[in-house]
Parts: C-alpha cells; sequence; structure tokens
C-alpha cells in the first residue's frame, strides 16, 4: 500500500509541473491581427446614423416616393368606384320609388263625384 501512494504522489507532483507556463506563453506569441475591424460604432460615434436621418434618407428615395404614389392612386381609384357605386344605388332606389309610387295610383280608385246612398 506504501509503494501505491508514494506512486500516486509522485504522480501528482510531475503532473502539477510548471509546463503550463511554457504552454500560456506559446498562445500569446500567436496573436494575430484579425483580416476584419473589431471596433465597435454606438449611436454617439462620428459613423452612426441617427434613426431621424435613417428614416429621411428613405422617405426621399424615388422608390419610396413612387410607392406613397401608387397609393395615392389606387385610393383615387377605390373612391371613384365607391362614389360611382353610390350614384348608381341611389338612381335604382328613385326608380323603384318611381314604380311605386305610380303602382299606388293605379291601385288606388279615383272617386272624384262622392257616393250617395
Amino acid at each position: 500500500m506504501k509503494s501505491t501512494s508514494v506512486i500516486l504522489i509522485l504522480l501528482f507532483l510531475i503532473s502539477c509541473g510548471k509546463n503550463a507556463d511554457k504552454q500560456a506563453f506559446t498562445a500569446e506569441e500567436n496573436n494575430s491581427v484579425a483580416p476584419y475591424d473589431t471596433i465597435a460604432i454606438d449611436s454617439f460615434s462620428q459613423g452612426a446614423i441617427s434613426v431621424d436621418i435613417a428614416r429621411k434618407i428613405k422617405m426621399s428615395s424615388l422608390k419610396y416616393q413612387d410607392s406613397l404614389k401608387q397609393v395615392k392612386l389606387k385610393n383615387e381609384e377605390e373612391q371613384l368606384l365607391k362614389k360611382a357605386k353610390e350614384e348608381k344605388l341611389a338612381a335604382e332606389n328613385k326608380v323603384k320609388t318611381d314604380l311605386d309610387k305610380a303602382k299606388a295610383s293605379s291601385a288606388s280608385p279615383k272617386t272624384d263625384l262622392p257616393i250617395n246612398q
């Protein structure tokens, strides 16, 4: 048992040597500069664009302006169709009321003379 414990203690001492310092040093030697820019740009830095400015740029673009024109034209067409539909319904209702009046006047008896009994 003594021999086993001595062997284990020796292995422990050997494994806990100063080899870790050499590995850390070699890791530091392998540092290199990244091939891309790693500088963070926040909202207060010189290269950042505020949300309002980005919105103004988007609104001034031709594509955005054209889409606004298309939406406006579509709304106008829908209003014209709605107005024409309402006028058509109004004309149909007028014709129906005129027919109802004509039927009512023809169905009622015309008695200009008083009935005497």
